[in-house]
């Protein structure tokens, strides 16, 4: 594994890192690592997407989708799938 040292961390952030690590019940390192790891998986993602939109634009431009949005509804729920909205 790789060491990683970090310097003139502003006192607010590491207020916030400290904070964080207690809520967690973990060190401070832990959570830097969580935290990390967290944006590493989101940029990741991020760059999936505009890898993924780029070859769709490729393929058909700035054409409209033509999709019938409340007919697919229906499919989800005539099969019995319920949206979750995250609320």
């Amino acid at each position: 594994m790789a060491t990683l040292h970090i310097r003139n961390v502003p006192a607010d952030l590491f207020e916030d890192v400290q904070r964080w690590a207690g809520e967690h019940d973990r060190s401070i390192n832990a959570e830097v690592i969580d935290v990390l790891r967290r944006e590493s998986e989101r940029r990741r993602e991020v760059e999936e997407f505009a890898r993924r939109w780029a070859e769709h634009q490729r393929k058909y431009g700035d054409r409209p989708i033509d999709v019938d949005v409340v007919a697919l509804i229906r499919e989800d729920r005539d099969r019995g799938h319920k949206p979750d909205f995250g609320y």
